[in-house]
């Protein structure tokens, strides 16, 4: 299980490990409940855990899912962290990307800051040496943003500085202190124009009300840049999962194309088992944590669903039946991804209608090809 584990970790990660030993340059691979690094590693370092602690310097790039997350150590070069609830008290070399429901940061970031949240929090003592760019339900920037800050929010609370311009769509409320400091130019979207106290802002203010085009047009080349990198990405997760476990994509495409009814219902419930299990559970202290661990199930499901549905979608141009070479299994898998993503750029909402139904197909897919496979182990005393 451990096997599969790593797998779904490598995969949601969005990148390639070299597989290896624990040594000064080998990658460290590691999923458990309880992770705690106490020793400095020298390599790029993947972790999945449901409570992780990183108390020592890793020479490498960081990547990280858990329900609550707590990064004391330095990290050499990139952070990618996803959890429930994210504490980053080290400095980072280079980039931050994160996804997480409640986002703490106390060290300093090298370069920039990506991230999609319910909360989060620069510190005061924070230091970000290039651009802040969130998506975020609050936003509290008490630190120093070296360049521009970029996004949409529910609400901002501005008591640091920016070097550069902050481009900003704001849904509900924008506060900005007397001390704060924006370099550059403020340009914000909302609902009511806030006031910005005088001496603030060295640049121009633009208030639009309730109008993000401009926003949008500052973060065209951003949102394809992240399209083309999360589509290679499902390239690489799926040259993975040909590598290492062909058979699990050709039999769950022939099973779901049998009964494509079964595979949608089992996705669908599988989503709202997850998300109304996950409601329940943030009503009590003590299942806070177990949440928090399921939506980053359901963040890592995300991607794998995906795949599932491109191999389903493939199984109508080659009967996976009969038995296909790995490259022909990679190529015809990646024309599916491609179409699912094409898919998704049919206006009017209808693309996003078509890829939720094909994501729900893959999700139910997925669900039952493993569960096929647990019963077999089972079948066969091996559980």
């Amino acid at each position: 299980m451990k096997k599969v584990f790593l797998l779904f970790f490598v995969g949601f990660l969005l990148s390639s490990p070299h597989f290896g030993g624990n040594t000064a340059s080998a990658t460290y691979l590691h999923a458990a409940e309880n992770i705690s690094i106490s020793e400095p590693i020298y390599g790029d370092t993947y972790i999945l855990a449901g409570n992780g602690s990183v108390d020592a310097e890793i020479f490498g790039d960081l990547y990280i899912v858990g329900g609550n997350i707590e990064v004391n150590g330095d990290i050499e070069e990139d952070l990618v962290v996803a959890g429930g609830k994210v504490v980053v008290f080290g400095d980072v070399g280079g980039d931050l990307r994160l996804v997480g429901g409640q986002v703490a940061v106390y060290g300093n970031v090298g370069e920039d800051v990506v991230g999609v949240g319910g909360q989060l929090d620069i510190s005061s003592d924070t230091t970000v040496g290039g651009n802040v760019i969130v998506g975020a339900g609050l936003l509290t920037v008490d630190g120093t943003i070296e360049n521009s800050l970029r996004g949409a929010v529910g609400a901002i609370f501005l008591n640091g500085q920016v070097a550069g311009n902050v481009t900003l769509s704001v849904e509900d409320s924008f506060m900005i202190a007397d001390d704060a400091v924006i370099g550059g130019n403020l340009h914000y979207s909302a609902l009511l124009e806030t006031k910005v106290p005088e001496g603030v802002v060295g640049g121009e203010i633009t208030f639009n009300k309730f109008q993000r085009e401009a926003l949008f047009e500052d973060l065209t080349f951003l949102l394809l840049m992240q399209k083309l990198v999360s589509f290679l990405a499902m390239l690489l997760l799926l040259l993975i999962f040909v590598i290492l476990s062909p058979n699990t994509l050709t039999s769950s495409a022939v099973a779901t194309r049998k009964n494509i009814l079964r595979s949608f219902g089992v996705g669908l419930l599988t989503v709202i088992g997850i998300l109304v299990g996950s409601i329940i559970l943030m009503m009590t202290v003590v299942g806070i944590s177990f949440a928090m661990m399921a939506l980053a199930g359901a963040l890592i499901l995300f991607y794998l669903a995906r795949v599932f549905a491109a191999a389903w979608l493939a199984s109508y141009i080659i009967n996976f039946e009969k038995k296909v070479p790995r490259w022909k299994l990679f190529g015809v898998v990646a024309l599916g991804i491609l179409f699912y993503y094409l898919l998704g750029m049919i206006p009017f909402h209808i693309g996003r209608i078509l890829t939720i139904i094909l994501f729900l197909i893959g999700a139910g897919s997925f669900i039952l090809v493993n569960l096929s496979h647990l019963k077999f182990l089972k079948s066969k005393g091996r559980l």
